[in-house]
């Protein structure tokens, strides 16, 4: 059955099976429902939000705005769905009454089952609602735009459901999916709250959205992540009936990037509360209160570390129980792998923070270069230095270290102090290198919240270290933490030798070697040809500090003139070879 053309079920019985699914929506519908003067400015909000996305034109003017000025495109049109739904029953006759007629199903003039026969796509050629009507790829009577949703809702379903295992809708008959001229990429209805059904609504041009990485161009990618995220919601409501609040949008992005990772489309949401642009706010933080758009990095984190199983399991157990906390979730599956969110969450916040131009080949998220980089808590450029500040549960607040051109050698030494309250705080170590490498690591605190750090990498050859404090409480107090940084001496570098030139180069047949030595150490300086093998071995023993010359005649081991050519010098030390090319001419 259809939401809004069949009446017996129709949006109320929705809207109750829903509040019965989701306990904190029913907490705010009831408390709204106890506030007369609360009713009516909520009411209007909500209503001023529907029109914003399917009528525009009746929202109130200001003095000066053209009456054809629209507001921007907006993200998914579900949450607003949800949230409608949570609280109809407190709601004005007439304000559900435009609602409801905005989001009543209407039959296109055309369908087109898709490949699979898993969706029913139905779509109009006139009117506000049509769709582009190109068909050049195949001309087959059905528009190329059409087509490629439908494919693009079958890609989406292989991969969630065929290759993941993520929970399908119910598959007694097709997916409805229908097009519609609005301010939302799609959002998803339920059909029939007993099953778990919904029916899709996408945008019917996906124009005016930003820009995207999509080989296929900005549309394409738009439809694409839409038809992904849209299918996501309809899996998720098959199982725990969205009653994961805000967090339910983040995963949908996540399965963005699962499904079709070349459009990138959620880089534009790390720009907003993501744990990587502004890592002081808690996951559950932010204009939601629960995960959102901008943290799908966190399923993305958890996908790359322990598979996408974990995903999975994790949305099998909301199925199974939809009252439980949704943090409280993730605990549990965690759990049999050994983990938890808090002794994991080290992990994660150096993971956020190795970003934009911090990003290392090899180091945390695959597309991390092309992330933004996280807001700093403070940088330190002299030492010692000491900083400070309380990190919010479920946030990390990232310190840079710089400042090592004239430390030579030094080691760094860190000595962090955190709160001795209950539950663990986390500290990551993130080291960049001068040659462009580095490496993350999670360091181990003690009961206190304590450790003492010592960086093994030399100052001289670093660039840049990150110091990530994270809490990974799921509620809870701001924890205090300072840290103190200094330097030490670092152990004596080994003897060098340095092979300074040959006199003369090219020669015909003899030269002259000259090297230097900063310390007394074993040394050998050989003579190889080009393909590396060994010719003359000049030295090989104990040589003093200072330079020292060498002789050679031009002449192998054995005696026998060695034929013209190109030739290596070659002095090794403990600190390794070092070749100078000579020229032999005969």
């Amino acid at each position: 059955m259809r939401l809004g053309d069949i009446r017996p079920l129709g949006f109320a019985a929705l809207g109750v099976a829903l509040v019965s699914a989701c306990p904190t929506q029913a907490v705010r519908a009831a408390t709204v429902s106890g506030m007369s003067s609360g009713v009516v400015f909520d009411e209007q909000g909500l209503l001023g939000r529907f029109h914003a996305a399917f009528a525009p034109d009746r929202l109130p003017r200001h003095p000066g705005l053209n009456v054809q000025d629209e507001p921007e495109a907006g993200r998914c049109g579900t949450p607003l769905v949800i949230d409608y739904l949570s609280r109809r029953e407190v709601l004005s006759s007439l304000t559900t009454q435009i609602i409801d007629q905005y989001l009543a199903y209407a039959d296109g003039s055309d369908t087109l089952l898709s490949a699979e026969g898993r969706f029913r796509l139905s779509y109009l050629r006139e009117g506000d609602n049509a769709v582009p009507l190109d068909d050049l790829d195949p001309a087959d009577g059905v528009p190329d735009f059409v087509a490629r949703v439908a494919a693009y809702l079958e890609t989406a379903w292989t991969v969630e459901v065929g290759e993941v295992g993520l929970r399908a809708p119910p598959i007694d008959q097709p997916v409805d999916v229908s097009f519609r001229r609005m301010h939302f990429y799609g959002y998803a209805v339920p059909v029939d709250p007993t099953k778990g059904s919904t029916r899709l609504v996408l945008n019917n041009t996906f124009s005016r959205f930003p820009p995207n990485d999509d080989p296929d161009g900005n549309v394409a990618g738009a439809a694409r992540v839409t038809a992904a995220h849209e299918f996501r919601h309809a899996g998720q409501y098959a199982g725990s009936r969205w009653s994961e609040g805000g967090w339910t949008e983040m995963d949908a992005t996540w399965a963005e990037e699962l499904v079709c990772d070349q459009v990138n489309d959620y880089h534009h949401y790390l720009w907003g509360d993501s744990p990587v642009w502004r890592p002081h706010v808690p996951l559950d933080g932010g204009q939601t209160g629960t995960g959102s758009y901008d943290d799908a990095v966190f399923q993305i984190w958890l996908a790359r570390r322990w598979g996408e199983g974990v995903i999975r399991d994790y949305w099998e157990r909301r199925a199974g129980a939809p009252l439980e906390a949704p943090l409280a979730s993730w605990d549990g599956v965690l759990a049999p792998r050994g983990t938890s969110l808090a002794a994991s969450w080290a992990d994660f916040i150096g993971w956020n923070f190795a970003t934009g131009t911090r990003a290392v080949a090899g180091v945390g998220y695959p597309e991390a270069s092309q992330y933004p980089e996280s807001t700093l808590h403070a940088a330190l450029y002299v030492y010692p230095s000491q900083v400070s500040g309380e990190v919010e549960h479920l946030a990390a607040l990232p310190v840079q270290l710089n400042g090592f051109a004239f430390l030579d050698d030094q080691l760094l030494s860190l000595s962090f102090n955190g709160d001795d309250g209950p539950g663990p705080l986390a500290l990551a170590l993130h080291v960049m290198t001068t040659d462009g490498g580095g490496y993350l690591e999670t360091v181990g605190l003690d009961r206190y919240n304590d450790a003492e750090v010592v960086v093994r990498t030399p100052a001289s050859e670093l660039r840049a270290v990150g110091v990530v404090v994270g809490n990974g409480a799921s509620s809870g107090p701001a924890r205090f933490w300072t840290l103190a940084v200094d330097t030490i001496a670092g152990p004596p570098s080994p003897p060098a030798g340095h092979l300074l030139g040959a006199e003369p180069n090219p020669c015909n047949p003899a030269t002259w070697f000259t090297c230097e030595m900063t310390a007394r150490a074993d040394a050998t300086l050989d003579i190889v040809d080009a393909r590396g093998r060994l010719v003359r071995r000049l030295w090989t023993g104990s040589l003093g500090p200072g330079s020292h010359r060498f002789h050679w005649d031009g002449r192998t081991d054995g005696g026998r003139p060695a034929p013209a050519g190109v030739y290596l010098g070659r002095l090794g030390t403990a600190r390794g070879w070092q070749g100078l090319k000579l020229t032999l001419v005969r």
